[in-house]
């Protein structure tokens, strides 16, 4: 289902306007009440298959571009997702959704602790418009597979800790803080970017980058999620909005959370993340990100005490 930003969000998102305090407050998610094993356990090959995109789960995820916009976004349709072999520190993330199996994208990052990864805040907490029936919460149960592959999992299967979201995106929806952290257990006796590497994480960067890369594992027609797509070209902003956007960028649904790297100091399986997918266009292909905002720092300490 298309949705429209929230006034909420034009006016977080807007460049000149200020950001309230409690918009950048952090918060923590309940603890898990399955064990590891037991978590680890229920996400068999079967499950991860068939578990579906948040965006089919939650609505809003989706953006439409409005009457007479399709043509326009037709224009400099040249970048295409490719088939190839993700980096090790990019994976899937596979969660419960209010008893439905729900994937995104998430990607290793550098920090003290060296189990965490970064997504997307809508890939933690579903916000606050639920209905009527149900409150605003948190996921739970999630599960990370580095360079996830048809089923299996060359580097493990990694259960979480702790997951965080700003209070941005819990009370208000704001896409500016559509970014979340997740922490992982030990694996053995091993952290996770100790076993795939980890990435940068930059903010404060602008709209337009030259050169971007942007991973997911898109489960939505024409792809099925089994295997990692990417995209590479060059960003812009997105008409009058705040979000980056890459054209003709056909990740679908399962791509939330996906990292767009920068070109300097990129290599096969590491490089410095802007932004993570937070939406996409019904008409067209094209890719939506907010950069990541500068309150990524107190998320990165809240995360790492």
């Amino acid at each position: 289902m298309s949705a429209a930003p929230t006034p909420a969000d034009a006016r977080s998102g807007a460049r000149t306007a200020a950001v309230p305090a409690r918009h950048a407050v952090v918060t923590e998610a309940p603890t898990a009440a399955g064990t590891a094993r037991e978590i680890s356990s229920y996400w068999t090959s079967a499950r991860m298959r068939a578990a579906l995109p948040i965006e089919q789960l939650v609505d809003g995820l989706t953006r439409s571009l409005g009457p007479g916009r399709s043509a326009e976004h037709a224009a400099r349709a040249r970048t295409r997702p490719r088939q190839v072999r993700a980096p090790r520190s990019t994976g899937k993330l596979f969660f419960r959704v209010d008893g439905a199996d729900a994937v995104c994208t998430a990607s290793a990052i550098n920090t003290k602790k060296r189990n965490q990864v970064i997504t997307a805040g809508h890939c933690v907490h579903t916000g606050p418009d639920v209905g009527l029936l149900q409150q605003p919460h948190f996921y739970s149960d999630w599960v990370y597979v580095p360079r996830y592959r048809n089923g299996h999992a060359p580097y493990g299967k990694w259960v979480a800790n702790n997951a965080y979201a700003f209070n941005g995106w819990i009370e208000h929806e704001a896409f500016r803080f559509d970014q979340a952290i997740i922490s992982f257990k030990r694996h053995g006796r091993h952290r996770l970017v100790d076993v795939t590497g980890g990435n940068d994480v930059v903010w404060g960067k602008p709209q337009r980058e030259w050169g971007v890369r942007i991973w997911g594992w898109p489960a939505e027609d024409p792809f099925d999620g089994e295997t990692a797509k990417r995209c590479d070209g060059r960003t812009v902003p997105f008409h009058d909005s705040a979000d980056a956007s890459m054209h003709a960028c056909a990740l679908t649904g399962g791509a939330s959370g996906g990292p767009w790297f920068l070109p300097r100091g990129r290599t096969a399986n590491s490089g410095r993340i802007w932004a993570v997918t937070s939406r996409r266009v019904l008409e067209r292909p094209v890719l939506l990100a907010r950069p990541i905002p500068s309150e990524i720092r107190r998320m990165i300490r809240a995360a790492n005490r």
